[in-house]
């Protein structure tokens, strides 16, 4: 059945994202915004605020998924993967193995500690899960979010739940504006005129429609209806009237996900390019010396090891300072570079840095 497949989906994707915080890849968080360095870690890849650029692209790759799932599966999301329905079917499932006698208030007392789960698991993508748990309660601002939170995730499934679907939801206004007829939908087949008028798929139905009047937006393709039909139908060795319909494979799917394709390329390409030393040097002023001028220097190493390098100007000009430079694992250190050139025709001089396996030059005026 369907609901067993889709609670099984579920299960995996709560896991996911229960778990995901404590996956450590080079020794930092597979997912996490790291807040006192204001860097984004992402499965081993470290992305400072200031290239949040590939956080950009990221997102654009985003969007170009959506589209392409919600042109080729419309709302299969909603009916599998949406954390609105997910939490909703954990907690019916795991009120359903209560004692009939506390099943019909269970659903609401479950997802009452289910959602605090959720809500500090939110935690844990920005602060360390033992850091966020162990100061839940000596830090007023944690506490603040993590109640906020809370508060919210219990009212938006155990108290609005499949309403927003109807209603509010953007994805479903999406779903109307980029879906098809060949969109992968539930639907009734109107061709057969044997159905029983047993209303079962209405009765079942999360968000209380009636899928025999045809296509409707409300509907999340959960297939509680196609089970309900099929329940009956078995019965009288009927196939069921109700559902998934739809076509996968065709030309609108190929083109957005080949747009999402071309996404995804950018975003891996930006990644893989971005070097692990970065060397900027500027002029700052005149030097106190003869035909001397001072230059600032930022060196920054976005690498998990330690890099030293050296400074150097190119002849006939000659630095006046130490040229050796280290700098630690994710760290930046800036300095200053005075610089002696031997006539006094101004110019541009070229300033190096060289390292093991890297040599990066830059050009800076010598006025």
């Amino acid at each position: 059945m369907w609901k067993n497949r889709r609670r099984i989906v579920a299960l995996l994707g709560a896991a996911a994202v229960l778990l995901l915080p404590f996956l450590r890849i080079r020794g930092r968080s597979a997912a996490r915004f790291d807040l006192p360095t204001l860097s984004l870690h992402l499965f081993g890849a470290v992305v400072p605020i200031d290239e949040f650029y590939l956080v950009l692209l990221g997102a654009l790759f985003l969007v170009a998924l959506t589209l392409w799932v919600t042109v080729v599966f419309g709302r299969l999301w909603c009916g599998w993967l949406c954390p609105q329905t997910v939490i909703g079917e954990i907690g019916e499932w795991i009120a359903s193995a209560l004692p009939p006698r506390f099943r019909s208030g269970g659903k609401t007392l479950v997802l009452l500690p289910f959602s605090a789960l959720v809500s500090l698991s939110l935690l844990w993508y920005f602060v360390p899960p033992a850091e966020a748990t162990r100061d839940l309660f000596r830090s007023p601002v944690l506490l603040g979010f993590f109640l906020s939170q809370w508060g919210v995730i219990y009212i938006m499934v155990a108290v609005v739940g499949p309403r927003f679907c109807k209603t509010v939801c953007p994805y479903a206004m999406l779903q109307n504006v980029l879906a098809d007829r060949e969109t992968l939908s539930v639907a009734y087949d109107p061709a057969r005129a044997e159905c029983l008028r047993c209303d079962r798929c209405v009765r079942v139905c999360p968000v209380g429609i009636d899928i025999r009047k045809g296509a409707q937006r409300e509907c999340v393709a959960c297939a509680e209806c196609i089970d309900a039909c099929r329940e009956v139908t078995s019965r009288r060795n009927v196939s069921p009237f109700i559902a998934y319909r739809g076509t996968v494979r065709r030309g609108k799917a190929y083109l957005f996900a080949g747009g999402c394709l071309a996404a995804a390329l950018v975003l891996l390409a930006a990644v893989w390019s971005r070097p692990d030393v970065r060397f900027a040097v500027q002029w700052e002023g005149k030097a106190g010396t003869p035909r001397g001028n001072v230059y600032r220097y930022s060196v920054r190493n976005d690498s998990d090891r330690p890099v030293a390098l050296a400074l150097s100007v190119e002849a006939p000009a000659r630095l006046l300072d130490d040229p050796e430079v280290a700098v630690a694992p994710r760290g930046r250190v800036t300095g200053t570079l005075t610089v002696q050139g031997r006539n006094g025709t101004p110019g541009e001089i070229l300033i190096t840095a060289a390292g093991r396996g890297f040599r990066i030059v830059r050009k800076a005026a010598f006025p």
